[in-house]
């Protein structure tokens, strides 16, 4: 897949003060051929009329079924590139790790994650608690920076409704004998604005919730299909 095209998608909401200097990042880092989609979910803080500055940036906007997965989803199917990434808006997915993760999948691998080399709190629970329970030597299911075949991605559509849909992927993916390669890095903290996934303690109660059940249901499901 050496000459493959790519597709970096970004999901926004009122990201108005990141978007434009992590366009310009992104931009540096990636080959000319590539693309940029930004999948906004119609922010009221002017995200999506920042973007349209940039000209060479693809603007996707969303006005109904808000969420992460959705956008990601959406983003997918609007894409035709043989490999997809996709990554944070907030300068936590570092923009020059994004050469390394086309790399591997150029190179091979189906799925490449970034993976933080310092997780904490839920992730940190999370990602060792699905170590244990799925006996594999991923380290980052929750990292939701990565790049993959557009060709898996279309065989093992993502579900659910926030950042649990990135543990769904790879343990479906991993069981079905795609290879899957790990890229560690350092994750700063957001440069600007405000925490999507843990703002205030109901958003965390919340989203913690979908993590859990999406472990239990894939336990479930593989206890199953050993039968």
């Amino acid at each position: 897949m050496k000459n493959s095209s790519l597709t970096v998608i970004i999901p926004t909401y009122n990201e108005a003060e990141n978007i434009v200097p992590l366009l310009r990042e992104i931009q540096k880092y990636i080959p000319a051929f590539s693309t940029i989609l930004v999948v906004d979910d119609n922010s009221p803080d002017g995200t999506a009329r920042l973007v349209k500055t940039n000209t060479h940036v693809k603007l996707l906007v969303r006005t109904g079924n808000r969420g992460l997965t959705n956008s990601l989803r959406d983003g997918i199917s609007a894409t035709k590139s043989d490999i997809v990434a996709w990554m944070d808006c907030d300068f936590s997915h570092p923009p020059e790790v994004l050469p390394k993760l086309l790399s591997g999948v150029q190179h091979g691998a189906d799925i490449v994650l970034a993976t933080r080399i310092h997780n904490h709190g839920l992730s940190l629970l999370l990602n060792r608690l699905s170590m244990l329970l799925f006996g594999t030597s991923i380290t980052d299911y929750t990292t939701g920076f990565l790049a993959a075949r557009r060709e898996v991605l279309s065989h093992i559509p993502l579900r659910g409704n926030y950042g649990e849909y990135c543990i769904d992927l790879l343990v479906r993916a991993q069981r079905k004998g795609y290879r899957i390669e790990e890229i560690p890095y350092a994750s700063p903290p957001r440069r600007y604005g405000q925490s999507k996934t843990a703002p205030n303690i109901s958003t965390l109660i919340r989203h913690g919730y979908g993590y859990i059940e999406t472990v239990l249901r894939l336990l479930w499901t593989i206890k199953f299909q050993h039968r």
